[in-house]
């Protein structure tokens, strides 16, 4: 993302590794069938053509792969909020970014189920003024503290507001 003149990193970052951890249980599961069911059968004496430890070493590299995918998957997919924009920007050999203007958002709102609330994980869903279209929808997936990141954004908000309007009561900054 590139910065306009004035403008500021407020805060920048990428989905938990906890958001995901229903991905994790069941992939890590799912890769771990192998050795699973060549137990089974070294139990009662059956062959399966590999030794059991060459089925260790599948089943390892299927968890490796699980936590390579889940970790390039996140990294790609970058949330950024300045003092003026919101800006996500996803994906490694296709790009898709999608920005917008901080006075254009109209509500600040979160999603989290109850084990999202237990692992402090959650989506933001920024309303921005405008169409109905699906690009005037922002969504901050899977972010780390989803209220303090709220807060921040309100007081971003609030002070870029201040810095056009002035201060309440019409009276400049340190005049009487």
């Amino acid at each position: 993302m590139e910065l306009l003149q004035g403008e500021e990193i407020v805060w920048r970052g990428h989905p938990s590794w906890r958001a995901f951890l229903g991905w994790y249980v069941f992939w890590v599961a799912a890769a771990l069938v192998p050795v699973a069911i060549a137990g089974i059968l070294k139990a009662y004496d059956k062959g399966t053509g590999l030794e059991y430890w060459q089925w260790i070493l599948i089943s390892l590299g299927l968890v490796a792969l699980v936590i390579i995918v889940d970790v390039v998957r996140r990294m790609a997919t970058t949330y950024t909020i300045t003092n003026r924009r919101l800006h996500i920007r996803r994906g490694i050999l296709r790009r898709y970014d999608q920005s917008t203007h901080l006075d254009r958002v109209q509500n600040l709102n979160t999603r989290q189920s109850l084990l999202q609330r237990l692992l402090a994980v959650g989506a933001v869903d920024f309303d921005t003024a405008g169409t109905e279209a699906a690009e005037s929808s922002f969504s901050f997936i899977g972010v780390s503290r989803p209220h303090a990141l709220v807060h921040k954004v309100e007081m971003v908000r609030d002070r870029s507001r201040d810095a056009v309007s002035g201060p309440a009561g019409g009276t400049p900054a340190g005049g009487v």
